[in-house]
């Protein structure tokens, strides 16, 4: 046994001498209850194993639940799923959750008061959009009441798997209490859950705020204009191409294609208003190698050429 596979075992070791393992509803319940009331803990986390019970995971908590062992039916906001190890749940205080396993089937579910999220440490995890996103929105009195939650499938990365083990190490370890290496703990989970393949999400509400996302994605649109697509934008805001399309017309009345076009013309404008680049040559930064297409889109949305608009501004200013 080398020394990586010696500290690997001597880990999960460790994890089966914690006292988090819970055999039921109630004790589930009961152990909850007790955390709630607990001014001092901000975090807990509960192993269920050895079961086949029907297990309610209380509301009133940010939730994350994984599937260490085996398989599980969950029930998510109405709603049933089939898990296989390496799934794993994120839900807001208002999503309905509870899960059924197999007998030989091993889940983890830690519970997060609103107070552990502090300012600095969302801000660890700032740069990864749609998590920091989550937070934010299942912390905010403006989304209360409406459940929230994203769906993984991690049965092949074992980082995850080692992550969610590690955080309820020292959870467990620290007697539910906050410190730096708990903290870092879940840092290190939330970075490695995000920066995984986006085809590893694999279900999530279907609410969308209608300002706040609408804005992230349009403001995107704007940095990569010369060159944006619509899988790239879907693929950075972690939806589906179509579903990304059906969106942003049902919050801006214009498909992605329309958006783009019109985005480009205004930049045109701007472009032919403030410099004394060419035509050829705005065009070109718009990111089309056809003028001619263009310079018809344009005419028909502003009603004259990209010439004939330049002339116009000069002879009013």
């Amino acid at each position: 046994m080398d020394v990586t596979t010696a500290q690997y075992a001597d880990f999960y070791q460790f994890l089966n001498t914690l006292d988090c393992y819970l055999g039921d509803d109630g004790q589930m319940i009961g152990e909850v209850q007790r955390f709630a009331e607990n001014p001092r803990r901000e975090i807990a986390a509960f192993v269920t194993r050895k079961t086949s019970a029907q297990i309610a995971v209380p509301a009133d908590f940010i939730r994350l639940l994984y599937v260490m062992k085996g398989n599980v039916s969950v029930q998510l906001d109405g709603s049933e799923k089939a898990l296989n190890a390496g799934g794993l749940i994120i839900a807001n205080r208002a999503t309905p959750l509870s899960y059924r396993g197999a007998f030989d089937a091993e889940v983890i579910v830690f519970y997060f008061k609103p107070s552990y999220f502090s300012e600095s440490l969302l801000g660890q995890f700032f740069e990864e959009p749609q998590l920091y996103r989550f937070f934010v929105e299942a912390l905010s009195d403006e989304f209360s009441g409406i459940a929230r939650f994203l769906v993984y499938d991690f049965a092949k990365v074992t980082d995850v798997h080692f992550y969610a083990l590690l955080l309820l190490k020292q959870v467990v370890k620290m007697a539910y209490f906050n410190n730096k290496v708990t903290k870092s703990a879940f840092i290190l989970l939330i970075v490695e859950i995000s920066q995984a393949e986006p085809e590893r999400l694999i279900a999530k509400d279907r609410f969308v705020s209608n300002g706040q996302l609408t804005e992230e994605i349009l403001a995107y649109i704007d940095a990569r204009l010369d060159q944006v697509t619509l899988e790239e934008v879907a693929q950075k805001f972690h939806f589906h191409p179509n579903y990304l399309s059906s969106l942003l017309k049902e919050k801006t009345g214009h498909s992605f294609t329309e958006i783009v076009l019109l985005r480009r013309i205004e930049r045109c404008k701007s472009y032919l208003e403030q410099t004394d680049l060419t035509i050829q040559t705005i065009v070109e930064r718009l990111g089309y190698k056809d003028k001619a297409f263009f310079y018809k889109r344009f005419k028909q949305i502003e009603g004259v050429t990209p010439r004939q608009y330049r002339k116009m501004r000069e002879e009013e200013n």
